[in-house]
């Protein structure tokens, strides 16, 4: 298991000078993912690759333009050429792992536990944002990668998701981020659903996208890369793998081709429905020592999973809580039945 832990870097001011401290703190790492990623992209795959990273370029600079500059101050404070820092963002998930759930009320409020199942990542970091516009959130994602992968922000709205493979094609906003949009300018479950279905189309990166907000609304969104579907909570909670439930969405979803995606999607299912027992019968008077059990579970459906490669590997675990506004990170980075949860109150 990695001994890297995780603690908050605050990054503060406009978006240029955001994105060139963020560039600045973690131009190693940053360059060590360009140099791992785009030097395996050559000829006319690095052709292809730039003209899906410019169609991302445009789509930002139509919608929030902020963000594009964020990316050039990333590339300035990291002395990389701003045409890497674009492809970088350009990229999309292999669906293996990551579990979420949300519980609508507990004695500490809303509550939300959510997994990383990326395998043994050095390529993590966790970022307090201050931005001049729009709410300040702490999540945890790739330091070069523009969007979210886990995040709160400070008006107490909780993000997660779960990668999906669909068979339709689009390209429309880029999923990661679109998360960002949503955490940095929503405060409330319904105002994040408005954004999904405006900017609906995905970017070959489809998913399942859990939300939670302080008041106790919470929904999973369904993302194909054309469509959009939502599972609003029942019986006091709602939960998503790495596979649809709503029809609309499940008619779209890739079938498993090989004896391998077979196995990974009766894993997801079995996780699923562990996950739907979960609600019914987690202790809402203990959510945190729950919310730990069911994210250490192991056996059949149980999420902290000890893979090789390319199997589902557990890598890092939250608890989110919007209302008491408490964020818990899994630490060391690793298997989380051999981690301690740390607790962050960033807004305080």
């Amino acid at each position: 298991m990695s001994s890297l832990s995780l603690f908050p870097v605050e990054l503060e001011g406009s978006p240029r000078e955001i994105g060139y401290k963020r560039g600045r703190i973690f131009r190693d790492l940053i360059r060590s993912i360009a140099e791992a990623r785009l030097t395996k992209i050559t000829g006319a795959r690095r052709r292809d690759h730039m003209e899906m990273a410019l169609r991302i370029e445009s789509v930002l600079n139509e919608t929030y333009p902020e963000l594009v500059e964020e990316l050039r101050g990333m590339a300035e404070g990291s002395n990389l050429d701003y045409e890497d820092i674009l492809m970088l963002n350009a990229w999309w998930d292999n669906p293996i792992g990551c579990s979420n759930v949300a519980l609508t009320e507990t004695s500490k409020g809303p509550a939300l536990g959510s997994t990383l199942d990326i395998g043994r990542s050095p390529y993590l970091a966790m970022m307090l944002f201050k931005p001049e516009k729009g709410y300040s959130f702490i999540h945890v994602a790739s330091p070069g990668l523009l969007g979210v992968a886990r995040a709160m922000n400070e008006a107490g709205l909780c993000l997660g998701g779960s990668s999906v493979k669909a068979t339709d094609m689009g390209m429309g906003f880029p999923r990661y981020a679109l998360y960002r949009v949503v955490i940095q300018y929503c405060s409330t479950v319904e105002e994040s659903i408005r954004l999904f279905e405006r900017f609906r189309e995905g970017y070959r990166n489809p998913a399942n996208v859990i939300l939670l907000d302080k008041d106790g609304n919470a929904a999973v969104v369904e993302q194909t890369n054309t469509r959009v579907a939502v599972r609003w909570a029942e019986d006091g909670g709602v939960a998503c793998t790495n596979h649809y439930v709503e029809e609309e969405t499940r008619r779209l979803q890739r079938p498993a081709r090989t004896e391998e995606e077979v196995k990974r999607l009766r894993n997801s299912i079995a996780r699923y429905k562990r996950l739907v027992n979960f609600i019914r019968r987690a202790d809402r008077e203990n959510p945190v020592e729950s919310l730990k059990r069911i994210l250490r579970s192991h056996g059949r459906g149980g999420l902290c999973q000890h893979g090789g490669f390319g199997r589902l590997h557990a890598t890092v675990a939250f608890i989110m809580l919007p209302r008491t506004g408490e964020f818990y990170a899994s630490q060391p980075v690793g298997f989380y039945c051999q981690s301690q949860f740390i607790r962050y109150t960033p807004f305080q």
